[in-house]
């Protein structure tokens, strides 16, 4: 996790109709329409210590403390037909310890919004955007480099119009696009890209809190420096189930179909999330995907990616929370001419505990430990950040 990132909370979807056909990125970088309170700003300030370890000599380990400090705001629109939603977020984390040829200073900023039309009993209209800047690697989602690699610009936006065609049968179409550039020429020469999501489901509602879907998803891939390019076509069923108020669930599994100048190839796709409300203070989100991944492609052909994460917080007192979350993937980068394949095991979690004082006072601490094991020994590391900090809402 990166304790000074956030004062803007953007987790898993909770609701199954905002997630139908928008795939499992969407599934992490959405929000929902829970948050009564019109405007809520925040501001946070702490101090912690960071500890990474590269395996490989020559790479620039960090151990130093460090500052940080944020604010953010968030707004809410609660109108039956059309809710929004509008979040803020600006942080900056200063080293104390220099490290040679890494910047002391890191920048974050963060910009959510989401809309929702009713427009008509049956035609709605959804759009989900979602911008960062950043450094450090998303394990989630995949879309970022593994390592640290200096500070990058990641943006998404999904256009959804879903119509109800009767009372069983409905179909959404929806646009996604996302891209991703890095400050550092080296890396941004490899990894800056843009990619295009097309996507057609059909569903058949069983009953009132489950719906069978069928789904066609095309791709595009377009690297700005790179010759990594390709597409990829998907043939998806699955499921929507509300299972209670406070249980909701997604899943699609078919195949996905490959293509790029440097080999085809076709392979399984799967996609899940679970969000569960266990009571008024406890709250449980679960994902999984399996399926290609666009980053760190390099020279390899494809990399083909297993990956599930978890995250829970739980209210012991009206003061007191516990938090918590882990992400695991496994990847296989297939290599050309010949060249032997590189696996690789990305593991991180962390955990934390606040403490409320006032209404509106609270204070943290968080531990966070990520760990890169791979056959290529230039991307292996392990990484401790432990940090304490002051919280205020308004």
């Amino acid at each position: 996790m990166r304790p000074y990132l956030s004062v803007l909370t953007i987790g898993l979807l909770a609701g199954i109709q905002a997630a139908s056909a928008q795939g499992i990125l969407s599934l992490q970088n959405s929000m929902d329409f829970k948050d009564k309170a019109p405007v809520t700003y925040s501001v946070n300030a702490g101090l912690g210590y960071d500890d990474l370890n590269y395996k490989a000599s020559g790479l620039n380990d960090i151990k130093s403390f460090f500052m940080q400090g944020g604010v953010g705001a968030t707004f809410n629109n609660n109108d039956k037909i059309t809710p929004w939603n509008l979040g803020l977020d600006f942080g900056i984390l200063q080293y104390l310890n220099h490290t040679p040829g890494i910047a002391d200073t890191d920048y974050s900023g963060r910009v959510v919004f989401n809309i929702s039309d009713q427009i008509s009993p049956r035609l709605k209209v959804t759009d989900n955007f979602y911008t960062t800047y950043e450094t450090e690697p998303n394990f989630g989602l995949g879309a970022t480099t593994s390592g640290r690699n200096g500070q990058y610009f990641y943006g998404y936006n999904n256009f959804a119009v879903s119509y109800a065609w009767s009372d069983r049968f409905s179909t959404t179409t929806s646009y996604t696009i996302d891209g991703i550039q890095y400050q550092e020429k080296a890396i941004g020469n490899l990894e800056d890209r843009l990619s295009h999501l097309l996507s057609q489901q059909f569903s058949w509602a069983l009953s009132p809190t489950l719906k069978l879907v069928a789904e066609y998803r095309f791709g595009a891939v377009n690297y700005k420096n790179s010759s990594a390019d390709y597409m990829t076509h998907y043939a998806l069923v699955g499921v929507d189930e509300a299972w209670s108020a406070r249980t909701t669930g997604s899943a699609r599994v078919g195949a996905e179909f490959y293509e790029s100048g440097r080999g085809n190839q076709t392979a399984p796709y799967f996609e899940a999330s679970v969000n569960h409300s266990v009571s008024k203070t406890t709250t449980a989100s679960l994902y999984s995907s399996v399926g290609y991944d666009p980053s760190e492609l390099d020279n390899f052909q494809s990399r083909y990616s297993y990956r599930v994460g978890a995250s829970a917080s739980h209210r012991l007192t009206d003061r007191l929370t516990l938090n918590a979350d882990i992400n695991y993937a496994y990847s296989t980068f297939t290599s050309t001419g010949g060249a032997p394949d590189v696996f690789e095991h990305d593991l991180s979690a962390s955990a934390g505990i606040g403490y409320r004082f006032y209404d509106n006072i609270s204070v943290n601490a968080n531990y966070s430990y990520s760990i890169v094991t791979s056959d290529d020994v230039t991307r292996e590391y392990d990484r401790s950040r432990v940090s304490l900090g002051l919280n205020a809402t308004f």
